[in-house]
Parts: structure tokens; C-alpha cells; sequence
């Protein structure tokens, strides 16, 4: 298996590992815990922490940020998921968005890829609505409650071949992948 010229900084075993299945190789991973500014502005919290990892490794990193976005609470909590998950738990959002009247939610993934010279940017979203029961074995965080557009399924339902193909993260490592392919950082087979 080919491997790419960076380093994933993520604690999130089941990122790596999504990366890996996108990207269709294997990826370095440093498993720091960086700090999260509090923002609402994804692209604030991802450059934040893009910024930090290549401060401590000083070497090509790339960064996620993901939020999800409840069209109910005029997209809270977007990047903020992470302590709403650990709160309430994804059937506790999930219960929260109806409870307001509004299932609607969007899925939002960032990447950014950090050297000494160059920062790219690659996003990925996708729109779905919020399930009262989870759903699903595979997947993690929020995956058993959130249904994409056109599909019955959640996340966790779906397998990671159309997850992969649908979600958030799917679309932003093959925006990012086009970009290291674009700027010669990777090839493009």
C-alpha cells in the first residue's frame, strides 16, 4: 500500500482509519490532542489547530475539523459537536432538533494541510436530517442518527463504501486529495 507525505494529527482512531479506506492508503498518524479555540467558524477552529500541529511536529500535517450544523438551533453546534456528544450523546441531539420542530442538519467535514510553505483548505458537506432512535452498527459519533439526502439509511447503516461516497469526510479528503494533486505534493496515482 502507498503511503502519503504527511502526518494525520488526530486522536479519532475511526478518522484514521476512514481516511485510510478514502484515500486508498496508509496514513502517519500522531495522535495529539490539540486545543480547541471555541468558535462557531469551523474554518477558525481548523486553522487554529493546523496551525499548533505544525508548530509541534514541524513536519507536513494535515488536520479535521467536522461539525454538524442543526438548522433548529441556527447551526449550533457546528464544531462545538464533540461536547454536546460527550453531554447528551447523539440520540440526545437528535432528541433536541425534534424537539424544536427541525430534523434538518448538515454534516460539515474541513481539512487542512500544513507545510512550511503551503496551507490548503478542503471541505466537504453533507445535508440530512436527524433519526429519534439510532440506527446502525457501523460508524461512530453521530453516524446512527444522521440520514443523508435521498437515503433511507443512516450513517451507520449505510457501510463505509456509500458513507465513504455521501458523507462529509468522503468529500473533503478527495477536495484535499485533488489539491495535493493539483500543487505536485502527490501524485495522482
Amino acid at each position: 500500500m502507498r503511503h502519503v507525505p504527511f502526518t494525520l494529527v488526530t486522536g479519532n482512531r475511526n478518522k484514521l482509519l476512514e481516511a485510510e479506506h478514502i484515500l486508498g492508503c496508509s496514513i502517519r498518524c500522531e495522535p495529539i490532542d490539540l486545543p480547541e479555540i471555541q468558535s462557531l467558524d469551523l474554518a477558525e477552529v481548523l486553522r487554529a489547530k493546523g496551525e499548533e500541529a505544525w508548530r509541534r511536529l514541524r513536519r507536513p500535517v494535515v488536520v479535521e475539523e467536522t461539525g454538524l450544523d442543526l438548522a433548529s438551533m441556527n447551526g449550533f453546534p457546528g464544531p462545538l459537536i464533540k461536547w454536546m456528544l460527550e453531554s447528551i450523546g447523539p440520540v440526545g441531539i437528535a432528541r433536541a432538533a425534534h424537539a424544536l420542530g427541525e430534523p434538518r442538519a448538515v454534516a460539515r467535514c474541513a481539512l487542512i494541510y500544513r507545510d512550511s510553505d503551503t496551507t490548503l483548505i478542503a471541505e466537504g458537506e453533507t445535508r440530512g436530517e436527524l433519526v429519534l432512535e439510532a440506527r446502525g452498527a457501523d460508524g461512530f459519533g453521530w453516524d446512527p442518527i444522521f440520514v443523508p439526502e435521498g437515503r433511507r439509511e443512516t450513517y451507520a447503516e449505510l457501510g463505509a463504501e456509500i458513507k465513504d461516497q455521501l458523507g462529509h469526510r468522503g468529500r473533503a479528503w478527495r477536495a484535499l486529495r485533488r489539491e495535493l494533486v493539483a500543487g505536485g505534493f502527490i501524485s495522482a496515482g
